[in-house]
């Protein structure tokens, strides 16, 4: 414990005198208009809605990290997958779905009985399934990532934390724009967007995306193709203004994949296997699969925000309905054998609403309160086929989901504010499911149950100067238990108390912003979710606690070159965990290294025919990840740096825009997910790791026509 404490001690030492001290450190590439109006003297205010209210990032007493649309082309992040590289703290797995892990925790697992406990929030509307998660980012106005646990005004599960995607808003104003992507791997992206006012009350906008690439592995028995992409997809957006004081905003949304999703490569041919008859890859860009792997995702949206602002208060209500359907096929032994290959199928349809009732009015006082309201029935089911028995598992869930929340912010001195907030949270889970083995049914039941849950928040923040603001919280987070598919049983709700310091500043004349904090969690019953030879398994460890220290690093070192850095250290342990007669306790979290770093620059220069020249270089660099609670070094990640590029060039009048990209260009093959294997039995080995890689080297040219 000491030598934790010291290295965290040390870390924020360090970083404190690095962030105060140094001339020349990370900026915010946002910065240009703002630069251009200042002179250079001021980076680019960031408005969020963390609080469910504008506010100025540096203002809000939470752990955030905040990209505009302009940044994220400009940085190459087209999916979530594409944040950890950018944000403190955060990582992805790729396997077929998004599972999103944030300081370490993040659950995922087959099954419409199971929850993440990452959210996932598109213009205020709650995502329910994290089967379609991932999915490419069109026309964004901005990504915010709420680091820990948003118990009062996000809360159904968030425990690991909350990303908001905010789509651009109708414009009043007549533009538009089309946009062409070419590739290696034949890359194809096509886009457009037009937007602007119908009438005098009425403006609209509508994207469409088309998005397209060919696989980089090939199947040596059949030729086949995997890890491609196939998406197409599109949002329109209605804004009225009924009343000078009254908008309501119609969005809809949808996204058609037709993919082979993420197939895993076989760590190891053992002589069962090749006695079998397994074809064996000659590299490590071959796979020889006897099921083709499919990942076909549907996802379709509609809602309603209704917006009223008086003097004194305002209402808000958003209201969404949610359709998706997955197919998902998995060829599990991972070769020409047919010995273990599973079919999942989900189908979700979800209605959510939430009522927001807040002031308007600029006193001593900042309040909200509200109600949230989700039902989802969600139908399901996995195939699991051996050589025999094939083994189909139905099952079907409705979600019933309530919640009541309020809190205050009292500004007790101009510089000093204390913030209070308390939400109720009630949910109730209906399950059926029936298993079949070769055709009769073996199984069936229609387990109910139900968990309820306060979850307070309490937090301080002093503004030491105008420049450097300081907080210190606790929060309480809760996330409802659920079902395992078929008859494994049940799993608990989990809880944790957050606490966190942190310190934010924009200094030397607001050319450097830094952001510093720290936190532990203090869990009980943790959901930990194991993937055994491609089968889902959700247990609770008993205690686990989470240490961590985070910086992010902002500045404009001159009129023409920026720079950018994150840091993150983490201590993720289970300190209580038996499960099957093995002693977890002393192991590391999953997904959760121990050290992370990302660098970005940024140059512009300005051309004498009046356009722009951009040359952007990121790095990341990403610790060893445990992917198993077994702690087991062939279920462990090596450690792995990735470098991006762009090069890109702006017209005078800002209507043609051209750009050199390339992503991952040292070509690293990193793994996004480890898992045990299946021997030529059937059974599962954990001498035999399975592995799933992210995506390769990847270059292009990007051309964009604004109007």
């Amino acid at each position: 414990m000491n030598k934790r404490n010291s290295v965290l001690n040390t870390l924020l030492g360090a970083t404190c005198i690095f962030a105060l001290g140094a001339g020349a450190v990370f900026a915010d590439t946002e910065a240009e208009e703002t630069k251009k109006e200042n002179d250079g003297s001021l980076l680019d205010e960031m408005v969020i809605t963390a609080q469910k209210r504008e506010a100025n990032m540096q203002d809000v007493p939470l752990s955030v990290s905040a990209f505009s649309g302009e940044m994220l082309n400009k940085v190459g992040i087209t999916t979530i997958e594409d944040l950890q590289f950018f944000v403190p703290g955060i990582t992805v797995t790729n396997d077929s779905m998004a599972i999103v892990n944030i300081r370490g925790i993040g659950t995922s697992a087959f099954g419409v009985a199971t929850d993440p406990s990452v959210t996932v929030y598109m213009d205020g509307v709650y995502q329910p399934r994290p089967t379609t998660g991932y999915q490419d980012m069109f026309d964004v106005e901005r990504v915010e990532v709420l680091r820990g646990p948003q118990g009062v005004l996000f809360g159904r599960n968030s425990t690991g934390g909350t990303l908001n995607v905010i789509s651009k808003d109708a414009s009043d104003e007549f533009e538009g724009a089309i946009g062409i992507t070419l590739g290696n791997l034949n890359k194809r992206t096509f886009s457009g967007t037009v937007a602007g006012p119908l009438s005098d009350k009425i403006r609209g906008r509508a994207t469409l995306l088309r998005n397209t690439r060919d696989g980089i592995y090939t199947d040596i028995v059949n030729g086949n193709k995997y890890q491609d992409q196939d998406t197409f997809a599109g949002r329109g957006t209605l804004a009225f203004d009924l009343s000078d004081n009254f908008e309501l905003v119609l969005r809809g949304d949808f996204n058609s994949e037709r993919e082979t999703g993420y197939p895993a490569l076989r760590g190891e041919y053992t002589p069962d296997i090749i006695a079998a008859g397994a074809t064996v890859p000659g590299n490590d860009r071959e796979v020889a699969f006897d099921t083709q792997p499919v990942s076909n995702v549907d996802v379709w949206g509609v809602s309603s925000t209704a917006t009223w602002t008086g003097d004194t208060v305002g209402f808000k209500s958003i209201t969404g309905y949610r359709e998706s359907s997955v197919d998902i096929a998995i060829d599990v032994d991972v070769t020409d054998l047919f010995i273990f290959d599973i079919g999942f199928q989900e189908n979700s349809k979800s209605f959510s609403q939430e009522f927001q009732l807040y002031n308007t009015d600029a006193g001593r006082v900042d309040w909200m309160a509200g109600m949230f309201f989700l039902n989802e029935d969600g139908v399901g089911g996995i195939d699991i086929l051996f050589q025999n028995p094939e083994i189909v598992i139905g099952e079907s869930n409705v979600t019933t989901a309530y919640a009541l929340f309020g809190q205050s912010t009292v500004h007790v001195t101009d510089r000093l504010r204390a913030t209070a907030g308390l939400r109720y949270s009630y949910e109730k889970k209906k399950y059926i499911f029936a298993t079949d083995v070769n055709g009769t049914e073996v199984d069936s039941g229609s387990p109910i149950d139900s968990w309820g849950a306060w979850t307070p928040r309490f937090a301080l923040d002093f503004d030491f100067s105008d420049d450097v603001m300081g907080y210190v919280s606790a929060t309480r987070g809760f996330k409802s238990g659920g079902f395992q598919l078929g008859d494994a049983g049940s799993f608990d709700p989990e809880y944790l108390w957050s606490y966190e310091a942190g310190v934010k500043s924009s200094l030397m004349d607001n050319r450097l912003r830094a952001n510093l904090g720290v936190f532990r969690y203090d869990y009980v019953n943790l959901q930990v979710v194991e993937y055994i030879g491609g089968v889902a398994t959700t247990s609770n460890a008993g205690k686990a606690v989470v240490n961590g220290v985070e910086g992010e690093f902002l500045a404009r070192v001159s009129d023409n070159l920026d720079l950018n850095a994150t840091i993150a250290y983490l201590d993720a342990t289970y300190d209580v965990f038996f499960e099957g007669g093995v002693d977890f306790s002393g192991n590391r979290l999953a997904n959760s290294p121990e050290w992370a770093y990302s660098f970005g620059a940024q140059h512009t220069t300005d051309l004498t025919n009046g356009g722009t020249l951009t040359i952007r270089g990121d790095y990341a660099w990403r610790d060893t990840v445990n992917f198993s609670r077994s702690n087991l070094p062939q279920f462990r990640s090596n450690t792995y740096s990735l470098l991006n590029a762009n090069v890109s060039y702006t017209s005078s009048n800002g209507l043609w825009e051209a750009s050199i990209y390339g992503t991952n260009l040292a070509d690293t093959k990193y793994a996004t997910y480890i898992t045990a294997g299946r021997n030529a039995a059937g059974a599962s080995d954990d001498s035999i790791p399975i592995t799933v890689r992210g995506e390769p080297r990847e270059f292009g040219i990007k051309l964009r026509r604004n109007f």
